[in-house]
């Protein structure tokens, strides 16, 4: 198996730190690394109106012409009854994706409560996945996603909003050998690892809604039969730099390799 798969979030199309020009150029980065799938982390738009949606789909479109696209809501698309928009406009608030030729299948979750920014699975969800979770056979590479952070993201200051049954959520994924999960919502690329399960943070891609130096950016992830790299890419030049390193299978013994705290 060798997968590419662009990973970004926190777009928030009506922001007033919104960038036409850095989106002009996550566009342009994307087609030059030419991934075999995006995720959308949440977050597309600033309060969840329509207009803000309308520039949203039409970005995503334009994403969905360079290759197969999969997008989950987040706080943000959750207000002032954006979830109406979001079906309608964008797609299922949770889905399930399956390449049997490549042996990988994403899962979608919707992690938004309406008119809040903290953020839960709840328990229907969590039926849900355990019984899709159950269906799938062992050896496929499995990847959940949903906006809103599994874990505490360094150097972001107070902790807020994290998920209210990030426990319940964790321990399921978990149990089923999950292999990477993918979030947003905290404006940080992230990396960390708990047992065999990768769960990366992507950053805002293009707004200036950043904590200290940090810049506008998104991940790069390659999967293959030996190992998962996550890397960072600068939203403005297409510098990268890795987030970590896991090894899978019979190298899951070794270390996972970490770069320095270069964002920090």
């Amino acid at each position: 198996m060798q997968k590419k798969i662009i990973q970004i979030s926190d777009l928030h199309f009506g922001e007033y730190k919104f960038s036409e020009e850095l989106k002009n150029k996550l566009k342009s980065q994307i087609e030059y690394e030419n991934p075999d799938l995006i995720v959308i982390a949440g977050d597309i738009t600033s309060m969840g109106y329509i207009d803000e949606y309308n520039s949203a789909r039409e970005f995503i479109s334009d994403l969905r012409s360079i290759s197969d696209v999969y997008v989950v809501p987040g706080n943000h698309d959750a207000c002032n009854v954006g979830l109406i928009h979001f079906r309608k406009l964008i797609g299922d608030r949770k889905f399930i994706y399956m390449d049997k030729n490549d042996d990988i299948v994403i899962i979608g979750l919707d992690s938004s409560e309406p008119d809040i920014h903290d953020g839960k699975i709840g328990f229907d969800q969590l039926e849900w996945l355990n019984d899709r979770l159950n269906r799938i056979p062992g050896d496929m590479f499995t990847i959940v996603t949903f906006h809103h952070h599994l874990l505490p993201i360094p150097q972001t200051g107070r902790e807020r909003n994290i998920l209210l049954d990030s426990g319940d959520t964790l321990k399921l994924l978990t149990s089923h050998k999950v292999n990477m999960v993918l979030n947003g919502h905290k404006h940080v690329s992230n990396a960390w690892k708990i047992e065999d399960m990768a769960i990366l943070n992507s950053g805002t891609a293009i707004t200036t809604r950043l904590y200290g130096d940090n810049y506008p950016s998104f991940n790069k992830l390659i999967i293959n039969d030996r190992e998962l790299l996550a890397y960072k890419i600068k939203t403005e030049n297409g510098q990268y730099r890795l987030l970590a390193r896991y090894y899978l299978d019979k190298y899951e013994n070794k270390q996972p390799e970490f770069p320095q705290a270069y964002f920090y």
